[in-house]
């Protein structure tokens, strides 16, 4: 006998996913899984503009930072390469802040597994935790899931959330055809 997994009633069907459970009750969450995402989206504007900015003030500087002065954190913040590392902290910042989040719903979720009982096995039940809340984690990056966390933001939130994520996509996709044009523009 064969199945159609296209249709619901067929009792050999995979369960689909429910965009909900990916997600804790109440609006923290939601909101926090949405700032989180916009984050680590903002990385990449950030790649290419630092990319730009070095390209623009191709001149040779010291890359030293004097950690004791403030004025010189502030101006290496504000340097044309700051960008790259801004990027990079945002992305590493929003994988662990990520991870982070997702962790409860491993606890909430609990699967009924015989209980480890070799050497190692609190260690071990930690990182099998761990390697669920990556899990979670990339289900939460979802569009289904990030669209039910706008839902729960309520109405007005909701439009307003909405349309950021266009924005950022067209801030995205505009660097990253700047850091390609603007260092051949420069060398014509």
């Amino acid at each position: 006998m064969t199945a159609d997994l296209g249709t619901a009633e067929s009792e050999d069907a995979l369960p689909r996913i429910r965009p909900d459970f990916a997600l804790r009750p109440g609006r923290f969450d939601p909101r926090a899984l949405l700032v989180v995402w916009f984050i680590r989206k903002s990385a990449y504007w950030l790649l290419f503009g630092g990319l730009i900015g070095l390209a623009v003030s191709h001149h040779e500087r010291s890359t030293k930072v004097d950690w004791t002065d403030p004025g010189g954190v502030v101006a290496e913040l504000l340097s044309p390469g700051a960008g790259i590392v801004l990027s990079v902290v945002a992305r590493v910042g929003g994988a662990l802040a990520g991870l982070a989040l997702a962790y409860p719903l491993t606890r909430e979720y609990e699967v009924n597994l015989s209980p480890r009982t070799n050497f190692g096995s609190g260690i071990g039940k930690f990182f099998d935790r761990m390697h669920v809340a990556r899990a979670y984690r990339s289900l939460r990056w979802t569009h289904h899931v990030r669209q039910e966390a706008t839902g729960r933001l309520g109405p007005n939130a909701s439009r307003r959330v909405a349309k950021i994520d266009p924005i950022m996509d067209i801030a995205n996709i505009s660097t990253a055809v700047l850091a390609v044009v603007v260092p051949v523009a420069l060398r014509v």
